[in-house]
């Protein structure tokens, strides 16, 4: 799926109330669409949370450029994921997100 479809397959998918997802990592966080705009924020059902101190706001335009290394973070590529976070601090969520969203149908 290429990165307008999933963007916008996520935004569809997620609701204004929220969905808790895992990152890679383990942490969970809350992702919710309202308004026009994604957002991540700590996570409440589940733990351990990420320690997110703030909701952030995911654009659209970041969404896209953290999806454009997806596949080569996947195939394990040496230095992808530091090459990324230096232009977005939410890798973490917006991977999470394709992990789910383009493995498995929304529901």
């Amino acid at each position: 799926m290429n990165s307008e479809a999933l963007w916008n397959y996520v935004i569809s998918g997620l609701s204004s109330s929220g969905e808790e997802i895992q990152t890679t990592t383990g942490l969970w966080f809350t992702a919710s669409f309202r308004d026009g705009r994604l957002y991540v924020d700590r996570a409440i059902y589940n733990s351990p949370s990420s320690e997110l101190s703030m909701k952030r706001t995911i654009s659209k335009k970041d969404f896209l450029f953290v999806h454009s290394y997806y596949d080569r973070w996947v195939n394990g590529e040496t230095g992808v994921r530091h090459d990324v976070s230096r232009k977005s601090r939410n890798i973490a969520y917006i991977f999470a997100l394709i992990d789910k969203y383009s493995n498995n149908e929304v529901e």
